[in-house]
């Protein structure tokens, strides 16, 4: 028995030749839609580092404010403490400042907007080790802040004339100065470092900033507030 292939129309030569060209439009097609959606992902990954800079911007701003009256709040912490070490000899304790740590704003939002929505990805991985190394800053002082302001809230009674009853009762607020101050030190270290880290990357409020800032603090902290100028002493070890 025989078998006999149907012929094309046009012969084998010219429909081979047809369905070349439908696979090359077929590949053209498939090129330029990747080509169409690698061209998104870059501008969506151009968009994004902006928002993601002007986030930064934000929290070097906070970082900034803070550190202008941290020699005001470590005064005041210092007084404190003082004030404790004496009521322990002498048994009575005069009214202590008030201890007014700022509660600044520390946000990752973007970052977790672009990891979540696949943009992070399409980062080089430099560029995106450098975001994530920036926001693990900004998400720690998010976290220290609010501890240290509860922490500190335990001593804000000494400032209006409340006196300790027992030696045991001025260790224990000796022993939450100790507290806060660990969790002030904290708080100061990863602001001295993330302004540190932004402005490798670029990051860091105007002089304009700068300079409103510090009048703000001045108008509220007083004389005590200065220029952040990361000579604040830290462990050794702490900032390179």
């Amino acid at each position: 028995m025989h078998f006999h292939l149907p012929k094309p129309m046009h012969g084998w030569r010219e429909f081979a030749g047809e369905v070349g060209i439908i696979v090359v439009g077929v590949l053209i097609a498939l090129g330029a839609e990747q080509a169409v959606e690698s061209w998104h992902w870059h501008l969506k990954a151009t968009q994004t580092t902006k928002i993601l800079d002007a986030e930064l911007h934000r929290d070097a701003v906070s970082a900034y404010d803070w550190l202008t009256v941290a020699p005001c709040v470590d005064r005041q912490l210092n007084s404190i403490d003082k004030a404790l070490s004496s009521a322990r000899q002498s048994g009575s304790l005069l009214a202590t400042p008030k201890l007014t740590p700022p509660l600044e704003v520390f946000t990752e939002d973007a970052w977790l907007d672009a990891r979540a929505m696949q943009v992070a990805d399409h980062l080089t991985p430099q560029t995106s080790a450098a975001y994530s190394g920036l926001f693990f800053l900004s998400r720690d002082l998010a976290g220290a802040i609010p501890s240290l302001h509860n922490e500190a809230a335990e001593l804000q009674s000494l400032s209006s004339g409340v006196s300790p009853n027992s030696t045991a009762e001025v260790g224990d607020y000796q022993r939450q100065v100790g507290r806060v101050r660990e969790l002030l030190d904290r708080v100061e270290l990863g602001e001295t470092l993330l302004l540190a880290e932004l402005k490798k990357h670029g990051i860091e409020p105007s002089r304009e900033e700068r300079a409103r800032l510090l009048k703000v603090s001045r108008s509220w902290a007083g004389e005590c507030a200065a220029p952040s100028n990361a000579q604040r002493h830290f462990a050794p070890g702490d900032v390179n």
